[in-house]
């Protein structure tokens, strides 16, 4: 009987670390509008890890968090062709705030936009 319970301590250390907890339910979204980079995050366990994932996305030191995302709401980043105007939306599900980013970034930019990002938290 004791056999098994290293090898079940083990299974559960690695689901542990590989699986977010259930009450992960933080996102942000991050851009840099030099280069036109980006990178977002979902199901983080605070707050300021969503923002360091997204940051870390990016990938540029000129990157700023644009918008954050809480527990059941889903974020959506969409941009020109070079990446420099955007708009960003957050919505009770993917598909709205998909459709409400497109349309915030073709009202900055007055043309057609791209979807970049999109992610729902739990």
């Amino acid at each position: 009987m004791r056999r098994g319970l290293p090898l079940f301590a083990a299974v559960i250390a690695i689901a542990a670390a590989i699986c977010p907890p259930a009450w992960a339910a933080d996102g942000a979204f991050a851009h840099d509008e030099t280069t036109g980079k980006y990178g977002f995050s979902w199901n983080e366990t605070s707050p300021r890890a969503a923002e360091d994932t997204a940051l870390k996305g990016c990938a540029s030191p000129q990157c700023k968090v644009v918008f954050r995302t809480g527990a059941h709401e889903c974020g959506a980043i969409a941009m020109n062709d070079n990446g420099k105007v955007w708009g960003g939306a957050k919505r009770p599900t993917k598909d709205a705030a998909q459709l409400a980013a497109l349309e915030n970034c073709q009202k900055r930019t007055g043309r057609q936009c791209n979807l970049r990002g999109a992610e729902c938290n739990r």
